[in-house]
């Protein structure tokens, strides 16, 4: 499978800023950094059957819909795993090969063919946004002239002209040999170049289970086989049923391919497949999901017996559940048509005078209290004094100048000896012959990288070592706080280690016990306590590995990570007798159909909103997240409407049982301020009223506080209609005492009349 394990932002421990990067950090990529990539050649028959169409169906609508042909089909499924590499594969290839093409009609825009009756349509190479776009617009046409026939029963369906005009197909009696075919295949690959590190695979499909070569000759193409073989590169068949015909590979495929000759052999009898690719459809969906490797996270040591581990073998320890994350954006300069990667580059200066400072030249310190607070009152520090000011000054020009001359003679090429005479300097002039009084209280606790290293060590190597073994019953659901590892013996390091391995792994089980250890994984972290939980080998029905055998280790928690709950959840109300029935009703409804929870039914919707977007965008195209298409995306959306149907009524008797609790009733009363009985009885004195109308005629409205205006309102039953915002309250008073006043002047008016 194809999986892209692109750029992580690495969760760094507060402990790791303090530090160079540690050699573990370089973890090591072998494993999977081939086997990660994939190159896939469709190589798809483009004869005449291959452009027919199926035949029409009736979908559970009642709707008709129309078939499609085999090549229409095909197409699909190599726009859909382009579209898809472009996130989970960028740096993947993908190149499309046509055969039985009738070689007097390409089209003048067809890309160079290799054997007459081929059509190399796209080259195998790593995947880009322009020559997708060119297949995407094809099948647009496509798509469009398929709509365009219309639901008329009485229409026959017919295959969209696009196909026929860039792929025309050549005549029964001109059809090629397979050998020709693969020998394109095996040209294509070569030309791709020696890049080609990973899975490389040809995807067949063909609905011919006799063709041209059959009767006669079927050497060359089992040669031509046994060379693709030896390069590396496997054939995935995915054979189409016509119509009226069954795909029968016992007649030749199997005999070319080297396989059984029974293998898929057609059940007696049987009718053809209506869904001509339904298996390539299966595969396709297998390629589109982002598949993380499982990546070795540490090779460390095994000790157990012994005080200090007489028994020592190699493990390696994997991590089967991780987050998968966006990737990280890389920083790029944009150009006109260009975008430039940007170099990152980290100095170092000092606060005080803008110096550039090695890495010598720094140190780590903890802060430890407040230093302007904190006040040295048994013996003044030297610092402390007032000809440090002046001090300090002559020590900045100095290391400014020691500093310019250090470049000097870096950019001449000389040696860096001057820096560490300068160094001395400097040193002599922050410590002059007068001795300085001791410091005796300090707010900064520094400290060198070593000491530092061996703070997080504790004195102990990477390793695990086992303190003994307890019985499951000692170990608390909550105290799993971090994803486990998964260990598994290492040859490497240790002869032995996997008979030893087994040996711990079957008593552990045997005896229904659990290893008690401390362990470190890497240089760069610290020791934790863990357990060993044993898991046995198990297998499918069909005799195929289910889970291996190994340990689980689940780190467990120190005291300080300990928190107690929260006291609004161990004092809460209990649910009646009656409430308790009717809430196991709904979940009794409400079960999983599978019985379980399955993650990989459920990806990540924010992770397919974000890939779903980056395709828009380099496809030149829109996305609506509320279309139908971006609703599709996120899985785990509730099925509200089948959860009401199945246990709506528990739901509404269950509501209703808590709105009848009078306990219920006290809980959930919230807390008020001025809402209460006393506040709203209270009366407002005319005389401790605000004038607001004068203020609004001098134009200071706005000057007036909140409460002034509820105030005022409320006395002269002016309607707020529920603003709480000062601005919309001046607004409605203003408009008020606008009102007002041209009332009083058309009054006025009239009594004059």
């Amino acid at each position: 499978m194809s999986s892209y394990y692109g750029d992580r932002s690495r969760d760094v421990p507060s402990w790791e800023s303090l530090e160079a990067p540690d050699e573990d950090d370089i973890v090591d990529t072998s494993e999977y950094a081939y086997a990660s990539r994939d190159h896939i050649l469709f190589c798809i028959d483009a004869s005449k059957s291959m452009q027919t169409p199926f035949p029409d169906t009736i979908n559970d609508d009642g709707e008709l819909v129309r078939g499609k042909s085999a090549l229409h089909q095909a197409l699909e499924a190599v726009v859909k795993i382009q579209r898809s590499k472009v996130i989970t594969g960028p740096a993947d290839s993908v190149g499309v090969l046509l055969w039985n093409i009738d070689p007097g009609n390409i089209p003048s825009s067809s890309q160079a063919s290799y054997k007459p009756g081929t059509q190399v349509y796209q080259n195998l190479r790593i995947i880009n946004a322009e020559e997708i776009k060119r297949i995407v617009k094809l099948m647009e046409r496509a798509k469009d002239q398929y709509d365009a026939q219309g639901k008329d029963e009485d229409v026959k369906t017919e295959e969209p002209e696009v196909f026929s005009e860039t792929f025309p197909p050549c005549d029964k009696s001109e059809e090629m040999n397979i050998a020709d075919v693969l020998v394109t295949c095996n040209f294509l690959f070569r030309d791709a170049g020696t890049n080609l590190a990973g899975n490389k695979r040809v995807f067949l499909v063909t609905d011919n289970d006799y063709p041209p070569g059959s009767k006669m000759n079927r050497e060359p193409a089992r040669t031509v086989y046994g060379d693709l073989s030896s390069y590396g590169i496997s054939i995935n068949t995915f054979f189409v049923d016509r119509p009226d015909h069954k795909f029968n590979p016992t007649l030749y495929w199997n005999d070319i391919l080297q396989r059984e000759p029974d293998e898929n052999a057609p059940e007696e009898d049987a009718p053809p497949d209506a869904d001509g690719l339904a298996e390539l459809a299966e595969v396709m969906n297998d390629l589109v999901i982002r598949h993380a490797p499982k990546r070795v996270q540490f090779s460390i040591p095994l000790k157990f017996g012994g005080k200090d581990g007489e028994i020592e073998i190699g493990i390696s320890g994997y991590a089967m559940v991780s987050t998968q994350g966006k990737g990280q954006p890389k920083l790029v300069r944009m150009r006109g048509q260009t975008v430039e990667e940007v170099q990152i580059k980290s100095e170092y200066t000092s606060a005080e005078t803008g110096a550039v400072l090695k890495d010598t030249e720094i140190g780590q310190a903890f802060q430890f209290g407040n230093e302007s607070t904190v006040k040295n009152v048994i013996e003044p520090n030297w610092w402390e004094s007032a000809e440090h000011q002046v001090e300090q000054q002559m020590v900045a020009d100095e290391i400014l100048r020691l500093d310019k001359e250090r470049r000097q003679k870096e950019d001449e090429g000389e040696d860096a000896e001057v820096s560490e005479t300068g160094g001395m300097q400097r040193k002599e002039k922050l410590q002059p012959g007068d001795e300085k009084p001791k410091v005796v209280a300090r707010t900064r606790l520094q400290f060198t990288n070593d000491e530092v290293a061996e703070f997080k060590s504790m004195g102990l190597k990477p390793q695990i070592k086992i303190l003994g073994f307890q019985s499951p019953d000692h170990l608390a659901f909550e105290e799993n706080l971090k994803h486990s590892y998964f260990i598994y013996p290492n040859e490497n390091e240790y002869t032995g280690s996997t008979r030893t391995f087994a040996a711990l792994l079957k008593s552990c089980i045997k005896f229904n016990k659990h290893a008690l250890a401390i362990s470190r994984f890497r240089t760069n972290t610290q020791p934790e306590f863990c357990v060993l939980i044993p898991q046995e080998e198990t297998f499918t029905k069909d005799g195929g590995q289910d889970q291996p055998p190994g340990f689980h280790v689940i780190i467990l928690p120190f005291r300080d990570d300990i928190r107690r709950p929260p006291k609004n959840m161990i004092e809460n109300l209990l649910a009646s007798d009656r409430q308790a029935k009717l809430m196991s009703n709904i979940v009794k409804r409400l079960r999983i159909k599978a019985g379980h929870y399955r993650s990989e039914a459920y990806p990540n919707p924010a992770l397919a909103y974000h890939y779903a977007q980056l395709q828009s965008l380099a496809f030149e195209e829109d996305f609506d997240p509320s279309s139908a298409a971006g609703q599709d995306l996120d899985k785990t959306f509730p099925k509200w409407w089948g959860m009401h149907k199945a246990a709506g009524e528990f739901m509404s008797e269950f509501n209703k049982s808590i709105e009848e609790d009078d306990r219920a009733v006290e809980s959930l009363k919230g807390g008020t301020k001025r809402t209460t009985k006393a506040a709203a009885e209270e009366v407002i004195d005319e005389a401790d009223l605000k004038d607001l109308r004068g203020l609004w005629k001098l134009d200071k409205l706005d000057k007036a506080k909140v409460q002034e205006i509820r105030d005022y309102a409320k006395f002269y039953k002016i309607s707020l209609n529920g603003k709480t915002k000062k601005g919309d309250m001046v607004g409605i008073l203003s408009w008020y005492f606008q009102n007002e006043q041209t009332e009083d002047t058309s009054g006025k008016k009239k009594s004059k009349k």
